[in-house]
């Protein structure tokens, strides 16, 4: 059930929306206008998170090599780069990771480097002292994704701090979550979900997984990571929590 080809799919027919699921960023309808507020909506993301850091974690802190796991366009890694001495974006897909550089290049971003995603992320190299993930990890099936979780973990430099997001429940019936997971593994189910709501038959699924919270936690305390800080929110059929924590300095 590996997402890696739906994905890179997205990035070849609508990468904005695969990005963030709003009708205005889809290839046909995107427009300056709402192109601007895609990005404007990363500058507002990466405010939030740094506030939150430093109100609940550490009030001195700066992003100083900061990467972003799943930055598909480059929505936070623009403004990441004005934050940091050095960002690294990784992505599954080529297509996602070319528009990305093409939207550094244009606002001549030269802090910015891409990195192609793999199970062990064995072409990512060196720490960094802020490693992010939002709006991923739900997508990728869930023992694949806590195995990117525990790569990530291992490149949080001592003080470091990581922000992930996922989510770890679903309020929906079973049956119906069953259901919605035959589309996963049967094409034809998709094209059928496809043709009722008007979209192309090939378009690929957004898979949706959730992840056990008291796990994640566990993989954390084991990596050094323990002061915490979590946000939960609410996405409809879905429970979500943003994770903010800092591993512990192996100085003082």
């Amino acid at each position: 059930m590996s997402t890696d080809r739906d994905w890179d799919k997205w990035g070849e027919i609508d990468p904005y929306f695969g990005v963030l699921s709003s009708d205005e960023y889809h290839a046909d309808n995107l427009s300056e206008e709402s192109r601007a507020n895609f990005f404007r909506s990363g500058d507002e993301h990466i405010g939030r998170i740094l506030a939150n850091v430093r109100r609940h974690l550490d009030a001195e802190f700066q992003p100083e090599r900061s990467l972003d796991f799943g930055c598909g366009v480059g929505r936070l890694v623009i403004p990441l780069a004005d934050l940091s001495e050095k960002v690294v974006g990784v992505d599954v897909s080529d297509h996602m990771i070319a528009e990305a550089t093409s939207n550094c290049q244009k606002r001549q971003i030269e802090n910015v480097s891409f990195v192609k995603s793999d199970d062990g992320l064995t072409q990512l190299n060196g720490s960094f002292n802020l490693i992010h993930s939002c709006l991923v990890l739900q997508h990728i099936p869930t023992k694949r994704g806590v195995q990117f979780i525990e790569a990530l973990l291992a490149h949080l430099e001592p003080g470091g701090i990581v922000v992930i997001q996922f989510y770890y429940a679903c309020k929906a019936p079973k049956l119906i979550r069953a259901l919605v997971k035959l589309r996963y593994k049967l094409p034809i189910a998709n094209a059928a979900r496809n043709l009722l709501r008007g979209r192309p038959l090939r378009e690929p699924a957004m898979q949706l997984h959730t992840y056990d919270f008291g796990n994640i936690i566990g993989m954390f305390k084991a990596a050094g990571v323990n002061s915490s800080y979590l946000q939960p929110s609410d996405h409809g059929e879905f429970e979500t929590v943003t994770l903010y924590a800092q591993k512990s300095s192996t100085t003082g």
